[in-house]
């Protein structure tokens, strides 16, 4: 029978290791949780020098993607939720885990709490994991209720990747058209249409106003495409560098709230997500004032950020919390006199859900109207440039014929 090399820890947190004889390391690890053991890894005692393919693992290399993130925290609460022990919940993790690469975060963690730190503390150490998961799983951790916090996490996480998922869904078609439109008429203005005026000047053939307008954009371009590429590649570094600028990022984030449609857009999505997330806070147990606090880690707009500080300064200041956060043209109006109406009746966090639940159909529904404005938009007007190339090229044709 094959004989299995294993690293385990008892219930004590003592380290144990040896060798079992099992069929199969399934069977191993088996016999060993029988016997109350953590088990943290089996191994083959006679393992195979010769490398083969499947030794090869690609997932180490690959990042955590959120939805590993999503899938493990689901996996943990309902592990949870049925009484397994933490730690061996979390091992059970290690060796589910669907890429090498979210596996070592596990590891992490559990090594993190067999030094005695706390699984919000072992989850803060891990950058892959959002403010609120490691907040929501510290209050679970002083109320008992870790398994629903982590389902409130999972939650939330997988409704903000969907909202990402159907913004670049709608943005997908659009940009292929643009993209190939731009393609096709860069290779005829640059390359098809000089062939072209060659041809036509050997016949001693007058070029037509159309194709000698094409033409002459084809020489400019020709000519100073290498100052462009300069130009542009130092325009994009300059915007990048001054982003980084708190200033100038507060003013540009700001400003996007004043542009027509995606200001409206931007609006509906912070406001969604600030009332989504403040009421997930809420109905864990945490305060107003930490509700805030983390909020405010979460959106990614700056002023919409530095709005949720101002708010949550003016609360501590005394001040009401609807007419705190109603002085800001980051959320809608409607979300200050819902907070109003959920600090009259005594249930904010359900309002809070409410106006999160309003402002998502909103975001969807806007995105979708866009889209089927969008797009016949750009198909007409990449249409028109497209053809215009196109006459161009088969007016100068007739043209060389005649």
């Amino acid at each position: 029978m094959p004989e299995f090399r294993y690293k385990a820890r008892d219930n004590s947190g003592a380290a144990r290791s040896g060798v079992i004889d099992a069929n199969n390391r399934s069977a191993a690890a088996s016999m060993l949780r029988s016997r109350g053991l953590i088990v943290i890894g089996v191994d083959p005692v006679n393992q195979p020098t010769t490398p083969t393919k499947s030794n090869i693992d690609l997932s180490r290399f690959l990042p955590v993607r959120q939805v590993d993130i999503e899938l493990s925290l689901q996996q943990l609460s309902m592990m949870i939720r049925g009484g397994m022990p933490l730690l061996t919940a979390l091992v059970t993790l290690v060796e589910q885990a669907p890429r090498r690469s979210i596996a070592r975060v596990w590891e992490k963690v559990i090594d993190s709490i067999q030094s005695g730190d706390s699984l919000s503390a072992a989850l803060g150490e891990q950058r892959c994991f959002p403010e609120f998961v490691v907040q929501l799983v510290r209050v679970g951790e002083r109320t008992g209720e870790l398994a629903p916090v982590l389902h409130r996490s999972v939650e939330t996480m997988r409704g903000r990747r969907r909202s990402l998922q159907e913004v670049a869904a709608a943005l997908i078609y659009p940009v292929m058209v643009i993209l190939v439109a731009i393609g096709v008429t860069v290779y005829m203005v640059v390359y098809l249409i000089p062939r072209l005026e060659v041809y036509l000047q050997n016949l001693d053939k007058e070029m037509p106003p159309m194709t000698q307008n094409l033409i002459n954009v084809s020489v400019w371009l020709r000519q100073y495409y290498p100052l462009l590429i300069i130009i542009g590649f130092g325009l994009v570094v300059f915007a990048l560098v001054a982003y980084r600028s708190r200033e100038i990022r507060m003013w540009s984030d700001r400003m996007l709230f004043r542009i027509p449609i995606i200001g409206n857009l931007l609006q509906l999505c912070e406001t969604s997500a600030f009332a989504r997330s403040l009421s997930v806070m809420l109905g864990s147990g945490i305060t107003l004032i930490d509700g805030l606090l983390t909020v405010e880690k979460l959106l990614f707009n700056q002023y919409s950020a530095r709005s949720v500080t101002e708010a949550r300064d003016k609360i501590i200041r005394g001040q009401n919390f609807s007419e705190a956060i109603g002085d800001s043209v980051a959320f809608s109006p409607m979300l200050k006199k819902m907070i109003a109406v959920g600090q009259q009746s005594g249930d904010l966090e359900g309002v809070l859900n409410e106006v999160a639940d309003f402002h998502e159909d909103q975001f969807r529904s806007a995105i979708r109207t866009l889209n089927a404005i969008l797009t016949p938009a750009l198909t007409v007007t990449v249409g028109a440039v497209v053809g215009y190339v196109y006459i161009a090229f088969f007016v100068a044709l007739l043209a060389a014929g005649n």
